[in-house]
């Protein structure tokens, strides 16, 4: 009887000592777990849509400033031009720079119609205080307003983003996905810069350390050559300055 009672106490003595073996590992892995909240994220998002549009980035309007310069020194009538290169920039000194490796492809088409139809694909390099970060680009722009009379040209078409960039919240990468649909956005000739015009836009976030996706969707408009108007889906609005990617809550 006394070895049955020693050997009922020794079990459960194990038993209590694996119980508290795994509250602990429970705890220690709870100390790894990395939780993004919506609140956080959205923070995330405005500065993922700055990223993909500004020109310190080389984002979508530093390709529109691009395009126009190429169509305008090659316009030949349906004759196909393809350039590949790389170039390097450092647009904010100390915080971005950039290596950008592009394939473009263009055509005007001269009748009845003038127009373009401008197709790029793009990998960029970029480099950051803390991170460097690849990106993937595609996009293809319909280009109209071409005429001698016209001041403007007109911009409809895609544009994409894939890549990484800083949490705000705890300085770790998290992956996105910009996708967006450019609906007449005005490019000035004399500039060469985009100052009106609308996109709309999704925008995927994915954060691997705590396993969380948030999915946006909203609209941008362009208020001039240096700022946009971003609104989500869901109604919150901010600004971004296209120079620079800072944000703000009012127009400048």
């Amino acid at each position: 009887m006394k070895i049955m009672m020693k050997r009922v106490l020794f079990l459960s003595m194990m038993l209590l000592s694996l119980l508290v073996l795994a509250l602990l590992q429970s705890c220690e892995d709870d100390d790894d777990i990395i939780l993004i909240t919506r609140y956080y994220a959205y923070e995330d998002a405005e500065e993922a849509v700055a990223v993909s549009l500004s020109y310190a980035t080389y984002g979508m309007v530093a390709n529109m400033n691009r395009a126009s310069n190429e169509i305008q020194g090659n316009t030949d009538c349906d004759v196909p031009f393809e350039d590949a290169s790389t170039f390097y920039d450092e647009t904010i000194t100390g915080y971005i720079s950039y290596e950008y490796a592009y394939h473009e492809n263009y055509v005007w088409t001269c009748g009845p119609e003038t127009t373009v139809d401008y197709t790029l694909t793009a990998t960029q390099y970029l480099d950051a205080v803390r991170y460097d970060y690849d990106h993937e680009i595609a996009l293809d722009f319909q280009i109209s307003g071409l005429e001698d009379e016209s001041p403007n040209e007109v911009y409809e078409g895609t544009y994409n983003r894939t890549g990484e960039w800083e949490s705000g919240y705890n300085e770790e990468t998290y992956a996105f996905d910009f996708d967006s649909e450019i609906s007449e956005a005005l490019v000035s000739k004399e500039s060469n810069k985009i100052y009106s015009g609308t996109a709309t836009f999704s925008l995927v976030q994915s954060y691997s350390y705590s396993n969380i996706t948030y999915t946006y969707k909203g609209t941008v408009e362009f208020i001039n050559e240096d700022e946009a108007r971003v609104e989500f889906e869901s109604g919150e609005v901010f600004y971004v300055n296209l120079n620079n990617i800072s944000i703000a809550d009012t127009e400048d």
